[in-house]
């Protein structure tokens, strides 16, 4: 009888991580984690572009975490084998010839290691592994989880209530509250849910005034304009304009090196989206420049939700959610990814910025604007970035009085 394993992966912004890993694992190299960096980068594009071809996600509010997706798929890979592990490295963005498959690993152990030593934001990291009782696993994919995803194991009965309340009390105890419920009830035929939890929270190196935030329109397309709260200074702030894109970037530095990109492009957000990849971010973090101009943002809430089964499918990943599915080195038992599904949140105010993410795996320069005026009232992209420009968030507003 073919089982279905349930994999729940929680990624939110706001830092503290809890380390749990092996002190003698040798790190990974510097090499190795901007590698695995611009791997994630990568594969949060080829994300993006695949959820925005949807005719469905087209004119709505796109927000996720594409390194909470690419880590949730890269720890499933420890137990799977043949053509789903092939297909996971390669829908993922692995490349053998630049690192192995260790190594890519010991990066993510690196990476989660090293969080905890920033400062300035909150932040907490960490993986968790819920095992049903009845299940029988291979012990090597639990050792290698908590080697190099600093993962926290649990035994539970899947088929109780209690189990439900034990999940969802984790999550709320990790993200500080942002995430109370991740899972309503549990089918018994789950055998074991992988939850991994980013949670970031920055304040602004330089707040907004709340006094001077003020309603004004918001120009979703040529014939809609929707009220919002929109905050506004005047100060020295780092801008750069993308000449190749057309496109104004204005960073808002968090107390610490992490940052918050806007993107508004000078026509629109389809053009940008289509021709806009990961070295642009890099290129706008190394050629932003602090200017004095009139800086109007709009304040955020919001909340979205993806079934990412039929995406994943769409870039090669298909054989883990159907019964070739080969996960032989997590159990002898037969089972697959049944649904995955990624919800994340996002706030943006005078203080600062809180944003959060959950994914769930059933597997079971110059300036050509001479009043040097960024107002943000119109479609635009943004992404939030640690200090080596990893992408932890990243997607575009195109109605902000839209909270779901």
């Amino acid at each position: 009888m073919e089982r279905n394993i349930f994999l729940w992966i929680c990624f939110l912004v706001i830092a503290h991580p809890v380390v749990h890993g092996d002190d003698d694992i040798p790190p990974s190299t510097p090499d190795n984690i901007t590698l695995l960096l611009s791997m994630n980068n990568d594969f949060g594009f080829r994300l993006y572009k695949s959820l925005t071809a949807k005719p469905e996600f087209q004119s709505k509010n796109i927000f996720f975490s594409p390194i909470s997706v690419s880590m949730a798929l890269s720890a499933l890979s420890l137990g799977a084998d043949g053509d789903t592990k092939h297909q996971l490295h390669k829908g993922i963005g692995h490349n053998s010839s630049f690192f192995s498959t260790e190594e890519m690993h010991k990066a993510y152990q690196s990476i989660l290691e090293e969080i905890n030593q920033n400062t300035g934001v909150e932040i907490d990291v960490g993986t968790a592994l819920y095992l049903s009782n009845k299940f029988k696993s291979h012990p090597e994919f639990f050792e290698e989880m908590k080697q190099f995803y600093l993962s926290e194991g649990f035994a539970v009965d899947f088929s109780t209530r209690e189990t439900v309340e034990q999940i969802n009390a984790y999550v709320k105890e990790k993200t500080r509250g942002k995430i109370d419920q991740v899972v309503q009830r549990l089918s018994p035929s789950v055998k074991m849910l992988l939850l991994t939890y980013i949670y970031f929270k920055g304040k602004w190196d330089l707040p907004f005034n709340p006094k001077k935030t003020r309603e004004a329109n918001f120009h979703v397309d040529d014939k809609t304009t929707v009220p919002v709260q929109m905050m506004h200074k005047n100060d020295y702030v780092k801008v750069f304009y993308d000449e190749r894109l057309a496109t104004k970037v204005l960073a808002l530095d968090y107390n610490a090196t992490f940052s918050l990109i806007l993107a508004l492009p000078d026509k629109s957000i389809t053009e940008l989206e289509a021709a806009i990849c990961q070295q642009d971010i890099e290129k706008w973090r190394n050629g932003v420049t602090e200017r004095k101009v009139k800086i109007y943002v709009p304040k955020l809430s919001l909340k979205t939700s993806y079934s990412l089964r039929n995406i994943l499918q769409g870039m090669g990943m298909t054989e883990m959610f159907s019964g070739n599915a080969n996960f032989n080195r997590l159990s002898a038992e037969k089972i697959f990814v049944s649904e995955l599904v990624h919800k994340a949140a996002l706030d943006v105010d005078e203080e600062g910025t809180t944003a959060a993410a959950v994914t769930t795996i059933l597997l079971g320069s110059s300036f050509p604007n001479p009043m040097n005026i960024y107002r943000f009232d119109r479609p635009f992209m943004l992404f939030i970035v640690d200090p080596k420009s990893s992408i932890l968030f990243m997607g575009k507003i195109v109605n902000p009085a839209v909270k779901e």
